[in-house]
């Protein structure tokens, strides 16, 4: 009788060890993922509740795959499910999470203009409570290199919703396009059908019944592609 509670203490003993060490890999993978999605996140704590029941011999199982939607990591409470498998078993059990963090983002300090380039003058850089987001804050990576893609009131957050990265070319811009065919080059002007970034592959027009797929390497010089 004794060995047989010794038996069952160890066994529940091991169950639950098992279970804590895979909530800390998911604790630290939770962690991982925040830190790639707000690379100026600072975690102060980040708590995880099991809320699915664990399968039978439990101790057999090993973690195979974490899952987080785009959606829970923008939340400071959520959930997130983890891949269990034994041989050709397999158990997904679900965990409830809560998260501590401030996160460093950038403000409007002025009003800004549809179109215009986000620059140092027209943010303020802030440290706020991580909590709800619709959308990602932007870092200061995007600075000069984005624009606004709507007008902005002071004192707005800067989320990934509200820029769109600083265009080479612009629709209806000239372009110098050029044509290699064997040893021949020919060079003649067009017009940007859409908006471009260098390395953009866009159609352009040379005049209304000649159109080419040209691919974008200056802010006035593209080269026809094959």
């Amino acid at each position: 009788m004794l060995k047989s509670l010794w038996l069952l203490l160890f066994i529940t003993t091991s169950i639950f060890a098992n279970s804590e060490l895979y909530i800390e890999k998911i604790k630290k993978h939770l962690s991982s993922q925040l830190l790639k999605t707000y690379p100026k996140m600072s975690i102060n704590n980040i708590s995880i509740k099991r809320y699915s029941s664990l399968p039978r011999e439990f101790e057999k199982y090993q973690l195979s795959e974490i899952y987080i939607s785009d959606n829970n990591l923008k939340r400071e409470k959520g959930s997130i499910s983890a891949i269990f498998k034994d041989g050709k078993k397999k158990r997904r059990l679900y965990y409830h999470f809560e998260i501590d963090a401030t996160v460093d983002v950038l403000r409007a300090n002025q009003y800004i203009q549809k179109g215009k380039t986000i620059s140092d003058a027209m943010v303020d850089f802030i440290t706020i409570k991580f909590t709800n987001f619709y959308q990602i804050p932007i870092t200061s990576y995007y600075i000069n290199r984005y624009r606004a893609r709507t007008s902005l009131v002071e004192g707005k957050i800067l989320t990934t919703k509200h820029i769109t990265k600083v265009t080479t070319v612009k629709r209806g811009d000239k372009l110098t396009t050029t044509l290699r065919d064997g040893g021949v080059i020919v060079t003649f002007q067009t017009q940007a059908l859409k908006d471009a970034h260098v390395g953009d592959i866009i159609k352009v027009r040379r005049n209304h019944k000649s159109f080419f797929q040209v691919r974008i390497i200056s802010s006035t010089e593209a080269v026809v592609t094959q």
